[in-house]
């Protein structure tokens, strides 16, 4: 499938251009549609194994385009990592590199028609059976979101309804999900919920709205609905953005013990380096649509070896070190409707080689569980992602 990516240059395009584009950018979303929305797809296009038994999620060479009128825009690029089943992982980046498209691609809410995932396979482990969520219809991911994975989103003030009670929004949740449960049983669950997650007024906080409550409760109240169905999966968009520090604490150690819990994994997305040092077994940096290195917390902390990754730690400010002004990466993202044909960091980077003028670079393996996307590794590298045979 060919999508149209042309333009004049990257600040100007004519009325003419754009009404061309935006045609053959509907062709392609009606066509992608069309296909999605067949009554009776069978069970073979979206049923499927996962590569290794012992992962929750396995993103795979994932493409998530948005068609718009002035060109195609590339917000996830041919993403390819994993979740372990009862682990955490961190997805760090800078504003706009795709960590939350790639986490809506899992849960089939990128905005259509205009956003669709047109390529790749994101296979999902339910225990039972292994889901390809990119081809799996929306009847059936109904039944997999809420039940076997939930997402805590980024912005708790304006995620909840503003009209209903605290006690309607999570009772609305166990309900949908659990249809032979009683009224009395889906209030006690909820009440069950509210507790949980460490809120000390639950009878009162459920008959509240949402205005009445502090940003902190607010996201309690998002992370009882996230997990009250015992997700295999939590996805936290940002869980501690806006929230103060000590607040912030208390969700990470909740998200941690619940965690533990009810044995589920965590897909942490956040730009604060400091709480996936603390939370995650693994991290994958991502960098304009693509993952640039991938690794295990310790491996990427202890030695990052992409520039942006490094260019990343650099900025981050250091207790009992004074510095006068802190580290910020030169330069600015390429065009996202116009990304070069060479590695995307290129142009920002301060550790050029020769191989830095050819193509895109691979994944190159620097250990069992190491990955980097940079030609600087290249010659130490073990093999490349992909490679049947491993060295190592």
């Amino acid at each position: 499938m060919a999508f149209n990516n042309k333009k004049k240059n990257a600040n100007y395009i004519s009325a003419k251009e754009s009404r061309a584009i935006a045609r053959e950018n509907r062709k392609i979303t009606q066509e992608i549609e069309k296909k999605r929305n067949r009554k009776h797809i069978p069970e073979e296009e979206y049923v499927t194994k996962m590569k290794n038994p012992e992962n929750c999620v396995e993103f795979d060479n994932v493409q998530t385009y948005f068609f718009t009128d002035i060109g195609t825009v590339k917000s996830v690029d041919g993403v390819s990592f994993d979740v372990p089943q009862g682990k955490t992982v961190g997805i760090v980046g800078e504003s706009g590199c795709g960590k939350s498209v790639t986490s809506l691609s899992l849960m089939q809410l990128v905005q259509r028609p205009s956003g669709q995932t047109v390529g790749g396979e994101i296979r999902f482990n339910t225990g039972d059976h292994v889901y390809n969520v990119v081809n799996t219809p929306t009847s059936v991911m109904q039944k997999l979101r809420g039940n076997y994975m939930s997402m805590i989103f980024q912005e708790p003030m304006t995620s909840l309804n503003p009209v209903l009670r605290i006690g309607e929004q999570v009772d609305e949740v166990i309900a949908l999900h659990n249809p032979d449960m009683t009224k009395d049983d889906v209030k006690t669950r909820t009440i069950q919920m509210l507790e949980m997650v460490g809120i000390a007024n639950k009878e009162g906080v459920y008959r509240m709205y949402p205005h009445e409550l502090s940003g902190g409760m607010r996201q309690r109240i998002m992370i009882a609905m996230a997990l009250a169905c015992n997700p295999r999966l939590i996805i936290a968009d940002e869980p501690t953005t806006a929230l103060d520090v000590t607040i912030q604490a208390q969700i990470l150690d909740l998200l941690r013990g619940l965690k533990d819990k009810i044995n589920s994994s965590i897909m942490l997305i956040t730009h604060d380096l400091g709480v996936v040092a603390e939370m995650a077994d693994y991290v994958v940096v991502m960098y304009a649509g693509r993952v640039v290195e991938k690794g295990t917390a310790r491996e990427i902390f202890k030695d990052p070896r992409h520039p942006y990754t490094i260019g990343l730690m650099k900025s981050k400010p250091v207790v009992g070190k004074y510095t006068e002004k802190l580290y910020s990466i030169p330069g600015s993202v390429p065009n996202p409707i116009d990304m070069p044909n060479y590695c995307y960091f290129k142009d920002r980077c301060e550790m050029c080689v020769d191989g830095c003028e050819g193509a895109y670079p691979g994944m190159y393996q620097i250990s069992p569980t190491h990955f980097v996307s940079c030609y600087r590794c290249a010659a130490e590298a073990v093999g490349k992602e992909g490679d049947t045979k491993n060295e190592q």
